[in-house]
């Protein structure tokens, strides 16, 4: 992230390596709320994976699940919403889709 000139961008990173458990266990996106200093009522969790959208919501957040080529014929029921793309949905229609207001 550095070398692409994006690292202060993020407020909190955070990797497997900093966490006991893995995912599908909750460990790292429990880790990233502390830092952020954010319940998992206000975070929104981005992920392509089974193991990626459990640990999501075993850490109680919402998620949207984006497969790749790879996880697209995985199942991701789990995940409150499922898209091909970010760039399928707005910002602002995503919040709504998520929180529920219109």
């Amino acid at each position: 992230m550095a070398r692409l000139g994006i690292l202060e961008r993020f407020d909190c990173l955070r990797c497997r390596d900093d966490v006991a458990n893995a995912k599908p266990e909750p460990d790292l996106y429990i880790a990233v709320l502390d830092c952020l200093g954010v319940t998992a009522a206000d975070a929104i969790a981005i992920e392509d994976s089974p193991n990626g959208v459990a640990a999501a919501k075993r850490a109680g957040m919402r998620c949207v699940a984006i497969p790749n080529s790879i996880t697209a014929r995985l199942d991701l029921s789990q995940a409150d919403l499922t898209l091909t793309s970010l760039a399928d949905i707005s910002l602002t229609r995503l919040l709504e889709r998520m929180t529920g207001t219109p």
